[in-house]
């Protein structure tokens, strides 16, 4: 399914589907490491790392981390970002926080690439809700 194939009260629960990840997601899995900026050292921008990854969703005494997030609310919809957020998911799995500082870079470039995707995939149903047939 395609955002282009939704209208009315369907289309308005993808919009807020889709809000609710853009959040929980993409909001906070590159949110400690947007804090300690692109010349952190390399530990600290692992510990980042580690709390945006393995402790994406904080709420209470539960504790979720991204790829969990990304299986429990991934969208069944034919988009690009979709697909995007899949391949970059894949190549986080096989990082090893533990590893040499390039790789964490990656990892941070990583997530915020499923940051963009989750922001685009949100506006781009807010705009399809604004079309005179959304």
């Amino acid at each position: 399914m395609r955002l282009d194939d939704l209208a009315g009260g369907a289309l308005d629960a993808w919009v807020d589907d889709l809000a609710t990840l853009r959040h929980d997601l993409g909001k906070y899995i590159g949110f400690e490491a947007r804090f300690v900026g692109e010349d952190a050292d390399t530990e600290t921008l692992r510990a980042a790392l580690h709390a945006d990854l393995e402790a994406t969703r904080r709420h209470g005494g539960e504790v979720e981390g991204a790829q969990s997030l990304w299986s429990r609310l991934r969208p069944d919809l034919d988009e690009p970002e979709v697909g995007a957020i899949d391949a970059a998911m894949a190549k986080l799995a096989q990082i090893d926080l533990a590893g040499p500082d390039a790789v964490l870079r990656q990892a941070a470039g990583l997530a915020r690439e499923i940051t963009l995707a989750t922001r685009s995939l949100h506006k781009r149903a807010m705009a399809r809700r604004e079309e005179p047939d959304g």
